[in-house]
């Protein structure tokens, strides 16, 4: 089974052919399921930016030959489906009653209603027996009658009649545009192995990577009265489709984190069977389900923040989104997303968190995930760990016990007391992300308002990759096995915006120079400009002055 959200007109574009199986009801729509579409079309016509959910269309391919068009059993969705048709013919009759010279007046049927090359398979819908005469005549015939009364022809006229009360072309091809574009429906179609007749079952039961969303949205949907189209409209709407249309591939993502509030991250090829389990039995009725959306709604906004920090509006809080976007971090999200929705609650609100106490369980994430970074413990740990976290926190102190929680941590989960911290920091050799968020907070610290645009900087190595003659005699007789140890060391790293004018001039150049260190505007090569030259003892002497401003930025008492 496969899903996306499409137009009307891409789905009805092409050589195909829709036949409504014998399974299915004949034409049933009622007058005010009519008057319901045509509201909302209107609506659509008259709003530019308007978006209209009309619901899903379930469908089975079905194997063909060569030159016959691609064929679609209807599962779900064939009463819409027959209504679109049915209003197109009265379009396009009205178009040609208009202007029958008019220049596009064969589009509609050419595009949207026949397969004009493949006359054996004309007719691009194909409804069940009882309606099929009378709708083959409505697409065959400009000005259809019949004598014996028939929903369909009823359907027919109702979309006459409005589109009659119309003066101009202008104004109908503003119809069709509106229909064709802006009618958004779910295009749901099986697999040649999936069962029609067990469709709600093969759609919760697939669970293929990549579509999980897709399959939680139908899912939700699917939980709606599906005689009730007006509430399914009104909450894809305003609820899941702002939601996708915002996240986007990382709507994926989101649910899965969701999820692991309170409990375990699921694989990612399972996040809608977790999703589908946990609310079979939370989400009872459809009210229950609104609810479920709003909440969903609601935390993906939070989300959005943490991958847009631009979004965030308090400028304390958006640097530590900023923080978790250069650490490349995503684990510490579910927490995350718990944390912000307990600083989004109202004042007085029970389990509501201030700002400060929210940017200090903020500083103490990043001290934890910056920490276990710089000694490169594994992440996969904390996968399963951080979302345990928040049910464990007291609601009288959630910031000090945070804190506490990642001091007590143990084995792969622990956070680097400073002893740890300060070997790893010395002697080891971090991820270069690692070491550029360092070198980056670093320089900003305690209040530096004035560092350039990190984007426009590169990481420089004092000592350079390749030695040359004067670099080996700088460095002494070991040079060699100074060079190997201390070469990605922090202590011989720095940020310039002048890598290239660099490359491998000796020290005394590199300081003395136009844009040397020695005029550099940034304090980390300020720093620099106090050495004569650039040894092992340098090297050492900077990595713990380094590791002072580190200590203080990343403390852990």
């Amino acid at each position: 089974m496969k899903a996306n959200d499409t137009k009307i007109e891409t789905f009805l574009q092409g050589s195909k052919q829709f036949v409504v199986p014998l399974f299915q009801r004949t034409y049933s729509w009622e007058k005010e399921d009519i008057e319901k579409l045509w509201t909302d079309l209107k609506a659509t016509r008259d709003d530019p930016d308007y978006i209209h959910f009309f619901g899903s269309f379930v469908t089975m391919p079905i194997p063909t030959g060569p030159g016959i068009p691609d064929e679609y059993i209807v599962i779900d969705g064939q009463q819409r489906l027959t209504t679109i048709f049915t209003l197109l013919v009265a379009l396009r009759n009205q178009i040609n009653h208009l202007n029958p010279d008019y220049l596009n007046k064969d589009e509609i049927d050419e595009m949207y209603l026949i397969n004009k090359f493949q006359p054996q398979f004309k007719y691009k819908l194909i409804p069940t027996q009882a309606d099929r005469t009378i709708f083959n005549n409505l697409v065959d015939d400009p000005n259809p009658f019949f004598d014996n009364a028939h929903m369909l022809f009823d359907v027919y006229n109702y979309f006459k009649n409005e589109f009659s009360s119309l003066s101009s072309i202008n104004e109908l091809i503003e119809y069709k545009d509106a229909l064709l574009s802006r009618f958004m429906v779910v295009d749901i179609y099986l697999e040649s192995g999936d069962d029609p007749y067990l469709i709600f079952e093969s759609l919760n039961g697939t669970g293929k990577p990549l579509t999980q969303s897709d399959l939680i949205r139908n899912y939700l949907f699917m939980r709606f009265d599906q005689n009730d189209q007006e509430s399914q409209e009104k909450y894809y709407r305003k609820l899941w489709y702002p939601m996708q249309q915002e996240l986007q591939d990382n709507l994926e993502y989101f649910i899965r984190h969701f999820l692991s509030i309170n409990g375990v991250l699921p694989n990612f090829n399972k996040i809608y069977s977790v999703f589908k389990e946990k609310y079979d039995v939370e989400a009872k009725n459809q009210d229950d389900v609104i609810k479920l959306m709003e909440e969903l709604h609601r935390y993906a906004g939070y989300y959005a923040k943490f991958l847009n920090p631009e979004k965030e509006s308090n400028e304390n809080i958006r640097s530590y989104f900023e923080k978790f976007k250069r650490l490349e971090v995503t684990t510490p999200y579910p927490l995350l997303l718990a944390l912000y929705n307990d600083y989004a609650k109202k004042p007085n609100e029970m389990g509501r968190i201030d700002t400060e106490v929210f940017l200090e369980c903020l500083k103490s994430i990043e001290t934890y995930v910056l920490r276990r970074a710089v000694c490169k413990i594994p992440v996969n740990a904390l996968n399963q760990y951080l979302p345990t976290i928040y049910s464990s926190l007291d609601p009288e102190n959630m910031s000090e016990s945070l804190k506490d929680m990642f001091k007590n941590a143990k084995g792969t989960r622990r956070m680097p007391d400073s002893e740890e911290f300060k070997k790893c920091f010395k002697d080891g050799i971090m991820p270069k992300k690692t070491i550029r968020y360092v070198l980056e907070e670093i320089e900003k610290y305690p209040d530096n308002k004035e560092l350039v645009d990190p984007s426009t900087l590169q990481i420089e190595h004092i000592m350079p990759q390749t030695l040359t003659e004067e670099w080996k005699k700088e460095l002494g007789e070991t040079w060699e096995l100074i060079h190997k140890k201390y070469l990605e060391n922090v202590g011989n790293l720095t940020l310039t915006g002048y890598n290239p004018e660099y490359s491998n001039r000796t020290f005394k150049e590199k300081n003395n120079m136009e844009k040397g260190f020695k005029k550099s505007g940034l304090r980390l090569n300020a720093y620099l400009s106090t050495f004569e030259t650039w040894n092992k003892e340098g090297i050492i002497k900077r990595t713990n002055y380094l590791l002072r401003i580190a200590l203080e930025l990343w403390n852990v008492d």
